[in-house]
């Protein structure tokens, strides 16, 4: 679905993926396992470009529902895979999250259930580089290495999993998906003062109106 020209939503069952189009074509998130070919659709027969346009993906966090399709993505594009420095090492396999013990087991239970591979990303993500447009937001709380993305010349940010909407109302993490429940309070109020004109998350819809008014009306009930 087009949300501007130049940003797409691939509405996803369990974790929505966004696609960047300009000089090159940005990949926000690559969904569950398996999720490639509903992207790659996307891309090809809405867009009419070609696996080989996407030239970064983009982590928001190191979960599972964000990386299930990296390794097949990564193998068919050969795009640079782009997270944040703190969540690289978990995203690689080489060191355990550090996530509360349901995440864990949903975790494991993903992986024991589907063909996951990890995969190390090429760039580790510092506060305020650029990818694109869009400048890296350090958003801990549900992951220590949990980032958003803001442009500021036309005002949408991807939030990852810190916010949600429902179609009615912005709201956030329920308490057993919270790896820090003040970091978060303090990436809602970062996301807040940037005064975004689109959010997109990485669950829920489009948030398209008085977008920033009721970030901040979610934020004062933390």
């Amino acid at each position: 679905m087009e949300i501007l020209s130049d940003v797409h939503w691939i509405e996803g069952v369990t974790a929505n993926t966004y696609l960047i189009l300009g000089d090159q074509t940005t990949l926000i998130d690559t969904g569950t396992p398996g999720k490639q070919e509903n992207i790659l659709n996307y891309l090809q027969n809405v867009l009419k470009g070609k696996p080989e346009d996407i030239k970064t993906i983009v982590l928001t966090h190191h979960h599972m529902d964000h990386t299930g399709s990296l390794y097949e993505l990564k193998k068919i594009t050969n795009a640079e895979v782009a997270a944040y420095k703190d969540d690289v090492d978990i995203i690689s396999g080489e060191k355990p999250s550090s996530d509360p013990i349901y995440m864990r087991f949903v975790s494991r239970l993903m992986a024991t259930f589907t063909s996951y591979k990890f995969i190390k990303p090429d760039i580790g993500l510092q506060e305020n580089d650029m990818v694109d447009n869009y400048r890296v937001i350090h958003t801990p709380g549900h992951t220590p290495g949990s980032i958003a993305l803001y442009n500021s010349d036309n005002g949408v940010i991807f939030v990852g999993d810190t916010l949600t909407y429902d179609g009615n109302k912005v709201g956030g993490l329920p308490s057993f998906l919270i790896n820090d429940r003040e970091a978060l309070k303090k990436s809602v109020k970062k996301i807040s003062d940037f005064n975004p004109r689109i959010m997109l998350s990485g669950h829920g819809k489009p948030l398209i109106e008085d977008t920033s008014e009721m970030i901040k009306d979610f934020y004062n009930t933390l």
